[in-house]
């Protein structure tokens, strides 16, 4: 069974996180999820129970699983930041030095501080409830055949994690009648998708989306710090201040 693998090469340093979280820390936390998805997956096989990814069919369910067990890792991984302990609370992630939560245990239904993570198979149309003004962070991911043998299928990988501090502006609401049952949901717009795909903590550069304009400038800063895609595409080399490579 392959193991997920960590690629210092995608890893970018100077992203922009708020809170006191830093890049080293997600960092820390995607080798955190990675080792918890293969100790699972392991002792799941072991026991002829399939994968992860047979027991939790649904890609919804799926996008669930790796979104919360990547939050906790990122709470794990710092000094700054709790998970929020009200289920379904929001933000998903809470300041620790911030008196008033403290005083709630950590209990929050709806702050103004914090991070709120998403995490999807789609390269973008990431949803809310509501047009919310927060920092997110995105973790994007591609999973191997799910009609591949056990052994042999691809593991979960992350793929994109982008970060971006929203507002209310950056969403589109998609309202509904008196008579819908549908889901009320929020989904970020072009200007919220160039906030975070301008600002990746971790990329593969495969998966760098956007329309062509913009998809020259991600590449462009993706090469700020990927030596090898630098490399291999001098193109999008562009006049940078010493040590930025």
């Amino acid at each position: 069974m392959e193991t997920p693998e960590f690629k210092e090469r995608f890893f970018n340093p100077d992203a922009e996180l708020p809170y006191g979280l830093t890049p080293n820390e997600v960092r820390d936390a995607i080798k955190g999820f990675y080792e918890f998805y293969d100790d699972l997956n392991r002792f799941l096989m072991r026991e002829d129970h399939g994968r992860i990814e047979t027991v939790l069919r649904a890609n919804n369910a799926l996008s669930d699983f790796i979104g919360n067990v990547a939050t906790e890792e990122l709470a794990n991984s710092s000094d700054a930041l709790i998970v929020n302990q009200k289920p379904d609370g929001f933000p998903d992630l809470l300041p620790i030095d911030n008196d008033e939560y403290s005083a709630q245990n950590f209990e929050i239904h709806h702050g103004e501080n914090g991070i709120e993570t998403k995490c999807s198979k789609s390269n973008g149309g990431w949803q809310a409830h509501n047009n919310e003004e927060a920092w997110f962070i995105v973790f994007r991911y591609e999973r191997g055949d799910p009609e591949a043998d056990n052994k042999e299928m691809a593991p979960i990988r992350f793929v994109q994690i982008l970060a971006a501090n929203l507002n209310e502006d950056d969403w589109s609401h998609s309202g509904r009648s008196e008579e819908s049952r549908r889901t009320i949901t929020s989904s970020i717009i072009k200007s919220g998708m160039d906030k975070l795909r301008s600002n990746p903590i971790y990329e593969n550069p495969k998966y760098i989306t956007g329309r062509a304009e913009p998809r020259e400038r991600y590449r462009q800063n993706h090469s700020k710090f990927d030596q090898v895609f630098a490399e291999q595409n001098p193109q999008y080399v562009t006049e940078n201040e010493p040590g930025d490579l």
